[in-house]
């Protein structure tokens, strides 16, 4: 179905006021009805259609007629000066064919010049390709030939360098699910394959490429890391900003700075500086539905796990739902460790404005609709979490389900490291006493256990829950009032 709102929604107010102008000049007084309306979030499909005194069939035919031409405008009007230049490139037939031959050298050795500026390999062969034809009595024409294959194996390179990052993003989020410690011989596999790539051909994209494999390894797979990574570290980030600063007009570039910005706050986050890594949390997050479409360079949605951590560690969980993140047009189904992230970043909004009914429906919903057959530390976590609310709302019959779900869960897959998620369910499954003081000694002890064996990787859990005083006095109020 034509996300048609959502794609409104997201149009620029500078794009949006040129289509509503175009709509008013050639008097489409529907098709600008129809947007202005698409534009306002808080109206559903039947008042649009109401509003607009339309049929159904109607509606839905003027919505797509209307979804083309915002296609065309997107189409026509992109902002990318390698437009130009793949304008130019597609005019080579012309200078073969209709341009006096010192004439189109010329044009060509300019185009080149530019080509290689903007590190576009694909382009670069077509030039070459011409410039054989056109040096094919003189001694150039084997240098031409040489740098044409060179640049055909360069784009064969490139596309698949681009290829392993997104197969390695997409690793790296099935091994934050799962925990799996074999698959990070995999993800390290990759990162040494993108590291012959950048070595045999030397470009500044596969640079940073390489940058935020090496990057991302690193900080995500803490147990690999060896003595002066963190320098390292450093060094990659600092390398890979002069980069962008010294190519500028690079469209892609645009969006990998806030890759890196991210990884950047993912660095001083996870190493607990927590005032180096505000400033990029901040680029980050004023971009963040932007940012979360680069699934395909990174694990994007982590950012949402790390989110919650943070807002928990400065006490201010409760400014989370004031952001009203929406972003289920960004992250759908297909992809379960980023909908997860999602799901447990909407729950843990709702637990830190203690709406814990509704971070009950948003975990309830996450387990209903993936599957966990590979993604077991997932599953320990959301139902983890799912018991926790249960328990805060005195539905203690139903937290007790899940957690022998949990128990049981571990047994059958002999996952014996689990210390830390049978510390939690025992600190869930502490009978009330009518003494509420000698209730939370008890439950605060379990919570310090529960601390001392979560501090182990790769099994550890709930970063984003604080077991501080005020959390032990909500769980022993909320035990002895289903008792009482």
């Amino acid at each position: 179905m034509i996300k048609l709102k959502t794609v409104v929604q997201q149009l620029t107010p500078e794009d949006y006021q040129t289509i509503e102008e175009q709509f008013q000049k050639n008097r489409a007084d529907k098709f600008r009805a129809l947007l202005s309306h698409l534009r306002q979030p808080e109206l559903s499909e039947k008042e649009i259609y109401s509003k607009l005194t339309l049929n159904k069939a109607a509606y839905y035919t003027l919505k797509s007629r209307l979804y083309e031409k915002i296609q065309e405008y997107l189409f026509v009007n992109v902002k990318d000066p390698r437009i130009e230049l793949i304008r130019n490139v597609s005019n080579i037939p012309n200078l073969l064919f209709n341009t006096p031959k010192d004439t189109a050298i010329a044009l060509l050795k300019k185009l080149e010049k530019k080509l290689i500026e903007y590190d576009m390999p694909n382009e670069l062969t077509q030039v070459y390709s011409a410039l054989k034809k056109l040096h094919l009595s003189s001694p150039k024409y084997f240098e031409y030939a040489q740098l044409y294959n060179k640049h055909v194996a360069y784009t064969i390179g490139l596309d698949k360098a681009e290829d392993l990052l997104s197969r390695f993003a997409k690793s790296l989020g099935e091994y934050k699910a799962s925990r799996n410690v074999s698959e990070t011989e995999v993800l390290d596999l990759m990162r040494m394959e993108m590291s012959n790539l950048y070595q045999l051909y030397e470009s500044h994209h596969l640079a940073i490429y390489r940058n935020i494999m090496d990057i991302s390894f690193s900080i995500y797979i803490p147990f690999k890391r060896k003595a002066g990574d963190s320098l390292l570290i450093e060094k990659m980030l600092d390398d890979s900003r002069k980069i962008f600063e010294e190519n500028p007009r690079d469209a892609t570039y645009k969006y990998l700075t806030t890759v890196v910005d991210f990884l950047t706050f993912e660095y001083y986050h996870k190493s607990g500086q927590m005032k180096l890594s505000t400033p990029y949390f901040e680029k980050v997050n004023t971009d963040l539905n932007i940012f979360i479409l680069a699934d395909h360079c990174c694990f994007t949605a982590n950012f949402l796990t790390s989110k919650l951590e943070r807002y928990a560690l400065l006490g201010i969980g409760e400014e989370l739902e004031e952001e009203d993140i929406c972003l289920e047009n960004a992250i759908r189904k297909e992809d379960a460790p980023s909908y997860l992230c999602y799901g447990i970043y909407k729950a843990g909004t709702s637990f830190y404005a203690k709406k814990y009914g509704d971070a009950i429906s948003s975990l309830q919903a996450v387990l209903n609709e993936l599957s966990f057959k590979n993604m077991i530390h997932a599953e320990l976590e959301a139902k983890l979490f799912l018991a926790l609310n249960y328990c805060l709302i005195g539905r203690r019959s139903e937290s007790e389900v899940v957690l022998k779900n949990i128990l049981r869960k571990l047994r059958e897959r002999k996952e014996d490291d689990y210390k830390n998620v049978t510390a939690f369910v025992k600190l869930l499954s502490v009978k009330s006493t009518s003494d509420i003081a000698s209730l939370e000694l008890q439950l605060q002890k379990l919570a310090e256990r529960f601390v001392q064996q979560n501090d182990k990787d790769p099994q550890r859990m709930l970063k984003f829950i604080v077991l501080d005083k005020a959390m032990i006095s909500l769980l022993a109020k909320a035990f002895k009032k289903e008792k009482n």
